[in-house]
């Protein structure tokens, strides 16, 4: 396997897939809305707010499927009760119901037109649905579903209308609402149903029965509606259950999809490289003093060849650029990039660029010339082994953490960092140590250094893209120490932090939700789910400050010996935005 040889089989500008792994642009055409849309649903960085909120986009968990679900349920409830409503004030003139009472019961269902009116408008805006909201329909509901039981009889067909209001309530988010509203249904109408079946009042209900019946008879048809209301609660709460669960299901087999279709379109990847392996079309041709040998893979963007210098016979690897993309001056901007940006970190942990040139020459195409590597990348080992053995990923955390360093202080920001641009080179290179990692491909990074290119759209690779780029917004060196922290989640879970059926959903939830605990999905130390929220935090100022901050605290981490400071650190941003949970 050729180290440094490995290209990215996409270009620049291919369209992001959720597998996270193929692309390293997204142009602004590709995802229109995305930016704007997490810029205006970004929450503050408050504490978790008590509303039940709802977003204007996919949903990304079953509680946000039910949640939608539920305000649409909430207004067409709310029309229904306008019917109902206008129904029982018409029937009020043409029976002889108590004068008092009727009044009583009447301007009830006015107010709760009324309330219900303006939460109908409001509700149109999901974010408007609150808990506040809710308890106060559901208790207008219960306070007029037992004036209608107090006008129309106790043992009538009244109670229906109670029954369905404790099942509409009870199938809501709000669990602790809807046992406020079914205990208070039960203790208003047992108050009732008691004061008439011990002859303490007479039943005022217009469809009361004349005929003669005993306490113990009033009392068990009593029990017998109580316990329609205790099956309305409980029916509605096991299907909701159910429904949660159901889409739960099909959410977590499409995120299993989502994987399987990201390291097939990996290995599928490979295979083509390999296939591809052989004389090219450049073979024993010699650019820049180094004579081309085979040909080491293939990709969209070009070639890479195996090399040596013609008069030393060191051993390189050259990236040729497709003729087709050589006239064009972003790709060849690119190169550019990649060739400035390796000149200018001094680290062992990058690969080291031996010359290139961007432009064209003598009919040679641009190339880039680096050291050529013995290894794998660490795409290749998690497709072996979804998860990293603590101490690779210690060396890997180390090694990659001193390398982003080296990068910030030479004002270069890779914006790409990702298992398939993590190499892990043998000792079958010349001087090269076993168990090195170098960082590659530095085509998209940004150098302080040099003018800023003019890109639209979402840089990088979605699976590992800090909020700030999923957002289009300028990237630092915090965005590639949040990519590294997203890489060791990985390593130590063997699951992506996020996983969304579509780009779309997958940016969104980058910028608005955490991922599942470390903890909850491996057997690992408190320590690191306090690590992880520190290196995944949505503020780059909330994130470690230095490749080497990161790495240390991850080693204590591990060992289940973090400091107090970062501690408390780490549980007040686990407070305010709590992790994921996956059932």
């Amino acid at each position: 396997m050729a180290g440094a040889a490995d290209e990215n089989p996409g270009p620049a500008h291919q369209a992001a897939l959720p597998s996270g792994e193929t692309t390293a642009l997204l142009p602004a055409g590709e995802v229109p809305s995305i930016a704007p849309l997490a810029r205006a649903l970004a929450p503050p960085p408050a504490p978790r707010p008590a509303p039940v909120t709802a977003r204007d986009t996919a949903p990304v968990t079953a509680i946000d499927a039910m949640r939608d679900e539920e305000i649409a349920r909430t207004r067409l409830f709310i029309r229904m009760g306008w019917l109902l409503s206008l129904f029982g004030i018409g029937t009020v003139f043409v029976i002889d119901a108590p004068r008092a009472l009727a009044i009583l019961f009447v301007a009830g269902v006015v107010i709760g037109i009324i309330v219900s009116f303006g939460y109908h408008r409001a509700f149109a805006d999901p974010r408007n649905y609150t808990r506040r909201a809710l308890l106060t329909l559901a208790a207008i509901c219960i306070a007029n579903g037992h004036l209608a039981v107090l006008l129309y009889g106790t043992f009538s067909a009244a109670p229906i209308l109670i029954v369905i209001g404790i099942h509409f309530v009870a199938r809501t988010e709000a669990e602790r609402i809807a046992r406020g509203i079914f205990a208070s249904a039960v203790v208003c109408y047992a108050a009732i149903a008691a004061a008439i079946a011990s002859r303490a009042i007479a039943d005022p209900g217009v469809f009361a029965s004349d005929v003669p019946t005993s306490g113990a008879a009033l009392a068990i048809g009593a029990l017998f509606v109580l316990a329609t209301f205790w099956l309305a609660y409980h029916t509605a709460r096991q299907l909701r259950a159910a429904s949660l669960a159901a889409i739960d299901d099909l959410q977590r087999t499409t995120r299993l999809a989502s994987q399987r279709a990201a390291l097939m379109d990996e290995l599928l990847g490979d295979l083509e490289r390999a296939l591809r392996a052989g004389p090219g079309r450049h073979t024993d041709e010699v650019i820049g003093e180094l004579r081309l040998g085979a040909v080491l893979g293939r990709g969209a963007m070009g070639e890479v060849y195996e090399a040596h210098h013609a008069v030393t016979g060191a051993p390189a690897a050259v990236k040729l650029l497709r003729p087709g993309l050589a006239g064009d001056p972003a790709q060849r901007a690119r190169f550019a990039r990649e060739l400035a940006a390796g000149r200018a970190i001094a680290s062992p942990h990058v690969v080291r660029i031996l010359g290139g040139s961007a432009e064209l020459a003598g009919g040679a195409p641009p190339f880039l010339a680096m050291e050529r590597l013995h290894g794998g990348t660490l795409a290749e080992l998690l497709r072996r082994e979804p998860r990293l053995p603590a101490d690779e990923l210690r060396a890997l955390a180390r090694q990659i953490g001193a390398a982003l360093d080296a990068a910030a202080a030479a004002g270069v920001v890779h914006r790409d960092v990702k298992p398939t641009n993590l190499f892990r080179s043998d000792d079958g290179g010349a001087g090269v140590g076993a168990g090195m990692w170098k960082i590659l491909d530095f085509g998209v990074a940004r150098i302080a250094a040099e003018p800023a290119p003019d890109e639209r759209g979402v840089i990088g690779t979605p699976h590992y893209m800090a909020p700030e780029q999923a957002l289009g917004q300028p990237a630092g060196p915090r965005a590639d120490l949040h990519a590294l922290g997203a890489i060791a989640y990985r390593c130590a879970t063997g699951c992506h932090p996020y996983d969304a059926a579509d780009t779309a959903a997958l940016l969104y939830a980058i910028v608005h939700r955490m991922p599942a605990r470390p903890g909850a999905l491996a057997e690992l130390p408190a320590d690191l789910d306090r690590f992880s929220a520190i290196a995944l935090a949505k503020s780059p100022d909330e994130r470690f400050a230095t490749g080497a901050a990161l790495a240390r605290a991850r080693d204590t981490a591990l060992a289940g010996a973090l400091d107090p400071a970062t501690r408390e650190r780490a549980d007040a941003l686990i407070r305010r935005r709590p992790w994921e949970v996956r059932r």
